[in-house]
């Protein structure tokens, strides 16, 4: 009974983690940024460089997990406060390394179980906020396209031109990452380059296709490959369509795994309360802890998976 009571408190200091995790976040990512401005380690320049290269390199694993990360901090908002994939990614994983550590030792676990469970806990808090803010990810990306089919059809006097011109009407959610882009260009004396890697690592990978079509558009300086342009058009129609059937597809099957996995967790508790056998053996044993391990593993990649699978649909 005692360990049950030890489970039972880990899990709510992991929901307590978890729901107060931005001002606990906030709180780190101060403290991270004295400390990075007394050492000089970050700095624009070099935030710049990593942009640059996520934007040039996205097939490699860094970049992938990277833009994993990113898609999931612009969809809460919390970029705009300084809070970078590369700090997410880090104020999780010391988060996660601590909760191994309680939870090795209220679960009376070996030394070797602590890899398992740091990956464990990553992976769980990860998955789940990916799937907690996937409608307001398809809702920016949304607005994303909206504003690419406004500014397509006034690329003939430049990029940069079209943006100045109809930023005002671009969709609020995204209007001041344009501002911003003027803003380097314009104030900052960034190059249209630069200022179009650090735009797509605002607004993420939905924005990849136009800007790569629009970096060669400028550097050409040629109308008449204006054209390269069209398919983005009949590609966000087809984005939309897909989405819409897709959608309640998704949110039922989604809906019903969650459900099933709620009543399964509420009925594993009940036997693990009421049956002494159930507790020694998951408990207790190796091999019962270690198939507790491998069903919460389970859980968590289905989840992951249909988010991906969705992510990748639309």
């Amino acid at each position: 009974m005692n360990t049950l009571i030890k489970v039972f408190g880990s899990i709510l200091i992991i929901l307590f983690v978890y729901f107060f995790s931005f001002q606990l976040q906030r709180v780190f990512f101060t403290g991270l940024t004295a400390f990075a401005k007394k050492l000089g380690v970050f700095s624009t320049s070099k935030e710049l460089v990593l942009q640059r290269y996520i934007f040039l390199h996205k097939e490699s694993p860094i970049a992938k997990l990277y833009l994993w990360i990113n898609e999931q901090i612009l969809a809460l908002g919390i970029k705009k406060v300084g809070v970078t994939p590369f700090g997410f990614f880090m104020f999780w994983s010391l988060i996660s390394v601590v909760m191994a550590f309680v939870l090795r030792a209220f679960m009376n676990l070996g030394i070797t179980y602590l890899p398992f469970l740091f990956v464990l806990l990553l992976t769980g808090v990860l998955v789940s906020i990916r799937v907690f803010v996937s409608n307001r990810m398809e809702r920016r990306e949304s607005d994303i396209l909206d504003a690419e089919d406004l500014l397509i059809p006034e690329l003939g006097s430049g990029v940069v031109n079209a943006v100045v011109a109809h930023v005002d009407n671009l969709p609020s959610s995204v209007k001041a990452d344009f501002k911003a882009f003027i803003s380097n260009i314009q104030d900052r004396g960034l190059t249209f380059e630069d200022s179009m890697y650090i735009l797509t690592d605002n607004l993420g990978m939905v924005f990849r296709d136009f800007a790569q079509k629009a970096i060669h558009f400028e550097k050409q300086g040629d109308n008449k490959i204006l054209e390269i342009f069209a398919d983005i058009v009949e590609s966000n129609r087809l984005r939309r369509d897909l989405r819409y059937r897709n959608a309640e597809k998704f949110t039922n099957m989604r809906t019903s795994f969650v459900v099933s996995v709620g009543m399964t967790i509420g009925y594993a508790l009940f036997v693990l309360a009421t049956d002494e056998f159930s507790r020694y053996f998951f408990l207790t044993l190796t091999v019962g802890k270690i198939l507790l391990i491998v069903m919460v593993c389970v859980v968590f990649f289905v989840l992951s998976y249909q988010a991906t699978i969705r992510s990748r649909a639309l």
